[in-house]
């Protein structure tokens, strides 16, 4: 039974589907914080819900209609054929999943005000009055969500759309890091919020608690995607490598390397192995070493990536633009001559 489930858990089949199902969940996250806690608000953050959100406040109070979950629509299909157009067809069919189900989710929990069904009411802004610390809760909360959903939809090979397509066609074209690039897009909305409503009571609060969100989101997508990814490089001396080996292949489906050592102190020739395995696998691995060599010397380290089959597949670079050989002035041919 366990020999079956680890091979189906192996299968393109299953990740394709853990893959779809981390992406989803991802954009019902990342859909839920902006309806729930960033919208009612107004609380401008960055990304394509802000847009939203900023002309539904405009927009509103003339049409009588909150139009932030159609913006939101347009604006990830808009900003996917534009992926689709300049970066191709691959890069597009990653995103193509999330481009259809967060303005989706985002539309469901803004339309049905799941936010007051759920009690949330409270906490939200009330006419003539103004709690900023209300504001800032959910803005903390609006920013962790956001977070998380966007780390499970790394997680699961894909991005949440909308202007991460921007930042990827800037790097692409350009030395311009997609960090880089998303920090100043989420900062030019922050403050173009501020620039439009400066008339209003209370604005900077209210862009200092983007700020705070946009920082709270950041620091959940780096702590869930990077802790969730890591791997480790295992280093074992023992007489029973062999046996150790055997539970490498067969149990954790991962290979193993034979290195020639020798003991300084002592001047013996031993084996050493070193395996790559998921952080997830460190219990396991260790506690059947014990099991087969009590006394086998372990060692293990921390690995920033892992690339190749069965770890993550490999970046790819953009293409390194050859510089132009200078032509060499009429004074130095003269010179050469």
């Amino acid at each position: 039974m366990k020999e079956s489930f680890r091979k189906f858990s192996h299968s393109k089949p299953y990740q394709i589907g853990a893959d779809i199902l981390l992406v989803l969940l991802g954009c019902a996250l990342y859909g839920f914080g902006d309806a729930v806690f960033l919208t009612p608000w107004s609380v401008i953050s960055g990304g394509v819900a802000s847009v939203g959100i900023l002309l539904d406040h405009l927009l509103e109070p003339i049409i009588h209609f909150s139009i932030a979950d159609i913006v939101v629509a347009v604006m990830q299909v808009g900003l996917w054929i534009l992926g689709l157009i300049i970066m191709g067809k691959k890069y597009s069919l990653k995103t193509a999943l999330a481009m259809i189900a967060y303005p989706l989710f985002y539309a469901l929990f803004f339309r049905l005000k799941i936010g007051e069904a759920m009690g949330f009411a409270e906490i939200y802004p009330k006419d003539g009055e103004y709690v900023a610390s209300n504001l800032v809760l959910c803005a903390v909360c609006g920013g962790i969500l956001d977070g998380i959903g966007v780390a499970l939809a790394y997680l699961g090979h894909s991005s949440t759309g909308g202007f991460n397509v921007v930042s990827s066609i800037l790097a692409k074209f350009t030395s311009l890091k997609e960090d880089v690039s998303s920090f100043l897009i989420d900062a030019t909305l922050i403050l173009l919020s501020a620039l439009i409503r400066m008339g209003e009571n209370h604005i900077w609060i209210n862009c200092l608690g983007g700020i705070l969100s946009a920082l709270v989101c950041s620091m959940a997508i780096q702590f869930i995607y990077i802790n969730a990814d890591r791997y480790l490089i295992v280093d074992v001396v023992s007489t029973k490598c062999d046996q150790i080996a055997q539970y490498v292949f067969n149990d954790l489906d991962h290979t193993v390397t034979y290195i020639d050592a020798v003991g300084g102190y002592t001047g013996e020739k031993r084996k050493l192995m070193r395996v790559i395995i998921n952080k997830s696998e460190e219990v396991d691995l260790t506690h059947e070493i014990a099991k087969i060599d009590p006394v086998a010397f372990v060692s293990i380290t921390k690995a920033k990536s892992i690339n190749g089959e069965g770890f993550a597949p490999f970046p790819t670079r953009r293409p390194i633009r050859k510089k132009k050989k200078e032509q060499p002035s009429h004074e130095e041919n003269n010179d050469e001559k």
